[in-house]
């Protein structure tokens, strides 16, 4: 929110802030503001506010452009990757009404200040089936620089393609099944904040379905070409344990709370 706050409010909501916990923030925090005040963040490699104040942070972009049009001049939504962030000291503590604070963010943490930032689409799904034991869902193993994990099946979109379609061509691709896919819930987005093998910087919007499959697969032929080890069934509750990225740890949640009605 920034100067967008307002001077009556921002003493007080950066002293509640100051009481609150830090907490873990979303992966990726919007700061509503101008132009003008983007370049001069990129000038001084820091996201500050005049007088002390503290950064409104918000954990939507919907929220974060209804703060920029506030402004008489250009609004602009800048990315922060505060997953990044906070894993470099970067503490962020809560304000009211679902905001972030923070002293400052330095430029290198703000995706769209960067040379050659662009955002990227990407879909992906889950395959649930029903046991007698209760629930189960379908994962993948990712082999990474820092070892395999275990993770949703997902992919980019391709031009034109709407992400439904994407994740239902992802999840036959990744884990190498030929059943029929029918998605039976939209299970929300994730946004996250990468760089690429050459160093760009990303922002992630992953789209997530929940889906079942028929008839229902045990036998794989993972794309190991993709980094794709093994295709594997786990219990609900040890699956949403065994995916540990942090974008995806709120829908993992809700799915560990339980299905959603007619999955």
């Amino acid at each position: 929110m920034s100067e967008a706050s307002g001077r009556r409010s921002s003493r007080s909501d950066g002293r509640r802030g100051r009481r609150g916990g830090a907490g873990r923030p979303p992966d990726i925090l919007f700061h509503g503001c101008t132009v003008l005040q983007a370049e001069r963040a990129g000038e001084a490699r820091r996201l500050r506010v005049a007088g002390d104040r503290p950064v409104y942070l918000s954990a939507t972009e919907a929220h974060a452009w209804r703060v920029a049009h506030r402004f008489d001049h250009q609004p602009v939504v800048l990315y922060v990757d505060a997953g990044r962030a906070r894993r470099a000291g970067i503490r962020f503590r809560r304000g009211r009404n679902g905001l972030w604070l923070a002293d400052e963010v330095p430029a290198r943490f703000i995706l769209n200040l960067q040379d050659g930032f662009r955002e990227q689409f990407s879909a992906g799904g889950i395959i649930v089936r029903d046991t007698e034991q209760g629930p189960e869902l379908l994962l993948v193993s990712c082999r990474r620089a820092s070892g395999a994990t275990w993770e949703i099946a997902k992919g980019k979109l391709e031009p034109g393609e709407p992400p439904r379609e994407t994740a239902v061509r992802e999840v036959l691709e990744e884990m190498g099944i030929d059943s029929g896919l029918r998605i039976t819930h939209t299970l929300g987005v994730a946004r996250y904040g990468f760089r690429t093998p050459d160093g760009e910087p990303r922002l992630k919007t992953l789209f997530v379905y929940l889906m079942r499959a028929d008839p229902c697969p045990e036998c794989f032929d993972p794309a190991s070409l993709e980094g794709i080890e093994e295709v594997r069934w786990f219990p609900l509750d040890e699956a949403c344990r065994r995916v540990t990225h942090g974008s995806l740890r709120p829908l993992m949640a809700r799915l560990r709370g339980g299905l959603p009605a007619g999955s």
